[in-house]
């Protein structure tokens, strides 16, 4: 029997959107595991890792409050996270592109209709799943993708930011939400 990973089965639901030479975008990177699917599955793929990987002292209060064990994690915590994430991309460096900054900081720095696909898996407040959507669909390209992880969790610590951010955007630009495998949401740009 085959085990399937949750990060294979993200990795999967972003596979098939993507068209060849894609350029991607990953926002929320943590240790790499889906980075480095995403880049040994298709050897066509550009992908920007966005993350803070930013210890607790310096996460908005809005991303504590959700609970996500994410937003606690001190500084050296962190940067195991980083140095793994960059370890598990190491074989990809001409295609994976390390972004350690917010991700507002990171979309200010990508250009307009420049990617296939963005993956917004960050945080998971209202506000940063809101605000991570409005900064980064002006950087997909017409027919391209926006999408992300923990729609629908049965998990409170992501219902309560996820859910109601897309769907509050779905509902304001009528764009229909598609959802795949392990809690993934999608919507054609």
């Amino acid at each position: 029997m085959v085990i399937v990973q949750p990060f294979e089965q993200r990795g999967t639901a972003i596979l098939n959107r993507l068209p060849q030479n894609a350029k991607a975008a990953e926002i929320g990177v943590l240790i790499g595991l889906l980075s480095a699917f995403l880049l040994r599955s298709r050897g066509d793929l550009k992908l920007l890792m966005v993350d803070s990987w930013a210890p607790a002292s310096q996460q908005p209060e809005r991303y504590k409050l959700t609970g996500d064990t994410h937003s606690s994690h001190d500084l050296a915590r962190v940067q195991r996270h980083r140095q793994e994430a960059e370890a598990r991309v190491k074989h990809f460096s001409d295609r994976a592109i390390i972004m350690p900054l917010t991700s507002q900081a990171a979309a200010e720095e990508v250009a307009d209709t420049s990617l296939d696909l963005v993956f917004i898996d960050a945080d998971h407040s209202y506000e940063g799943v809101r605000d991570d959507i409005a900064a980064w669909l002006p950087k997909i390209r017409i027919g391209g993708w926006i999408g992300g992880h923990d729609y629908r969790n049965p998990d409170p610590r992501f219902r309560f930011g996820v859910d109601r951010a897309v769907d509050d955007w779905a509902a304001a630009t009528g764009r229909p939400i598609e959802t795949d495998l392990n809690f993934t949401w999608f919507a054609r740009v």
